[in-house]
C-alpha cells in the first residue's frame, strides 16, 4: 500500500515562498503540550495565519517521515510506502477566497503571467497520480521547480524529483513527540 501525504515548499524557511512573511517553525512544541486542545500555534506563539499554513506543512513533513518510521518497525506494515509532495502553488484552487479580491488579483496576475511560478491544478492532481503511482521509496518529500507544470508529466522523475527537507523537518525526535503529542491531543493514546 501507499499514503500520500500533501506538503508545500514553504514548510522550509529556506525556500523562496518558505521565506516570505514568518518562517515555519514548531518551535519545542509548547503549544501543544502546554494548551492542548486549545492551542493557538503549535509553538506556542500568537496566531498568525500564514505562519499557521506554514507550520501545518512542516508538521505533514515529520507526520510522514514518524509514519515511515513507525511502519517500517512492524512487520505487518514493513511494506507499506509513506512519501509526502508538493503540488507547488496552484492560485486557482479558492486557496485565497479570504483574501481581499484585488491582492488576488494582483497576485495572481503577478504569480502566473510575470513571475510564472504556478502550477495547475490538473498537474498538481498528475503529481499526487505520480506519487501513488510511481514513487516506491519511503518517508521521502518530492517536489519540482516552481513553474514546472510548463513540461506537463515529463517533469515527472525528471523536475519533480525526492528533494530534502528543511532542517527542522529532519528532526526525528521532534518528529516523534508530534506524533505522540497529536495522539494525546486526539485522545488514541497508545
Amino acid at each position: 500500500g501507499k499514503i500520500v501525504v500533501t506538503a508545500s515548499g514553504v514548510h522550509d524557511p529556506a525556500s523562496p515562498g518558505g521565506g516570505v512573511g514568518v518562517p515555519a517553525t514548531l518551535g519545542d512544541l509548547k503549544g501543544f503540550e502546554e494548551q492542548g486542545r486549545m492551542f493557538d500555534m503549535v509553538d506556542g506563539g500568537e496566531f498568525n495565519a500564514d505562519k499557521a499554513y506554514k507550520d501545518s506543512k512542516l508538521c505533514n513533513v515529520l507526520f510522514t517521515r514518524e509514519l515511515q518510521r513507525r511502519l517500517n518497525s512492524s512487520p505487518s506494515t514493513n511494506g507499506i510506502v509513506a512519501n509526502c509532495f508538493n503540488p507547488g502553488l496552484i492560485i486557482t484552487t479558492g486557496f485565497f477566497r479570504d483574501q481581499n479580491p484585488a491582492f488576488v488579483k494582483v497576485f495572481e496576475f503577478g504569480a502566473t503571467k510575470i513571475a510564472k511560478v504556478t502550477e495547475t491544478p490538473e498537474w498538481g492532481g498528475a503529481a499526487l497520480t505520480y506519487m501513488a503511482t510511481s514513487i516506491n521509496s519511503q518517508g521521502e518529500y518530492y517536489t519540482a521547480p516552481a513553474g514546472s507544470s510548463k513540461y506537463g508529466e515529463d517533469a515527472f522523475g525528471r523536475e519533480f524529483t525526492k528533494t530534502m527537507v528543511s532542517q527542522e523537518a529532519q528532526d526525528d525526535k521532534k518528529a516523534q513527540k508530534l506524533w505522540e503529542l497529536s495522539e494525546k491531543l486526539v485522545g488514541i493514546s497508545a
